[in-house]
């Protein structure tokens, strides 16, 4: 991501303090990288717990305070805190079908470690600023309107309940100008997961394009879905940061509304990928996140068109394949 341009992110960011939990995983590297572009005093805090994305490699060619430590255990990282710093709360496993069959340990991934972070941020200035990324998913499925960030909350599976809890653990707890909360719909880019379970649709299908694998998509297509590219959420995550005060600290960063088969042609037309097959068992449509409240505080939209997006993901991964093949 190039924002060398932005004056706004370079004054902020110059010479600041940030620190990203969970900044080996997708959306954390990405940050790092963007923040390094600002000259921003990078820690990042990572414990490569299987399953959630963390990958050393992603780190390559940024220069970054690695500790590997599980964020819980503030005693490790905490002294990287300085009183204008930026916590970017990156870290989960964001897994829906294993969390509903492993509580406790989602439990202890997901939800526990805030506890230790509140605990950490109630002694420190309240000049910190703490950007949380939570989920979509923490919202009452329905695909007849845009979701606000007032709209009826049903999470989804035991990691959006986690989150949801989390996220009002930030609220109740610290002071209010200290906390910003970020709910992210189906982010893809460079240095995502490809492998393991659960990498969501739009992983599957690039998992799938990339290797010329058989894949079957329901619906015939037509199932539509909300997705981001990861440069516009970086955008949105260091727009947030910036943010003195919010009446209420929930924003959405939404993303492309498509049906599933423009994402499958997009990639068949990049990468030659023809093993794809189209069935008409059902799949559900997901409601877009309206970003209303992104326009109006943050100035934020995606820019980035779907077409775009996905030739940058397959140029990267088509470039670094050996450091996927085994990541976590």
């Amino acid at each position: 991501m190039n924002i060398n341009n932005n004056m706004d992110f370079m004054k902020f960011y110059h010479e600041r303090s940030a620190i990203i939990l969970g900044g080996c995983g997708f959306i954390g590297s990405n940050l790092a990288s963007a923040l390094q572009d600002c000259f921003a005093r990078i820690t990042v805090v990572d414990d490569l717990i299987s399953g959630t994305g963390g990958n050393r490699c992603n780190l390559d060619g940024i220069s970054a305070d690695f500790i590997k430590s599980n964020i819980q255990d503030v005693c490790n990282w905490g002294s990287a805190i300085e009183p204008d710093s930026v916590i970017f709360h990156c870290a989960a496993k964001n897994t829906h079908k294993w969390c509903n069959l492993h509580i406790e340990e989602d439990c202890k991934i997901n939800y526990y470690p805030q506890l230790s972070i509140v605990k950490e941020l109630h002694k420190l200035p309240t000049t910190i600023r703490l950007v949380y990324c939570s989920t979509r998913t923490v919202y009452k499925i329905t695909s007849n309107t845009d979701l606000t960030e007032f709209s009826d909350i049903a999470p989804q599976d035991v990691y959006s309940i986690h989150s949801y809890a989390s996220e009002n653990l930030f609220r109740l707890l610290l002071p209010k100008q200290q906390v910003r909360i970020l709910r992210l719909t189906n982010t893809y880019g460079p240095k995502q997961r490809l492998s393991g379970e659960e990498l969501g649709l739009v992983g599957e299908l690039i998992h799938a394009a990339l290797n010329n694998k058989n894949y079957q998509i329901f619906h015939n297509g037509k199932a539509m879905r909300d997705i981001n590219y990861i440069d516009d959420v970086v955008r949105g995550l260091l727009s947030i940061a910036m943010i003195d005060d919010l009446d209420y600290p929930v924003i959405h960063l939404g993303g492309n509304w498509v049906p599933t088969k423009d994402v499958v042609q997009c990639l068949s037309d990049i990468t030659g990928w023809v093993n794809y097959e189209y069935n008409d068992s059902f799949s559900q449509t997901f409601s877009p996140l309206s970003i209303n409240r992104a326009k109006q505080i943050l100035d934020w939209q995606p820019l980035v068109n779907l077409k775009t997006g996905i030739t940058n993901t397959i140029d990267y991964f088509q470039e670094n394949k050996n450091k996927y093949e085994e990541s976590r």
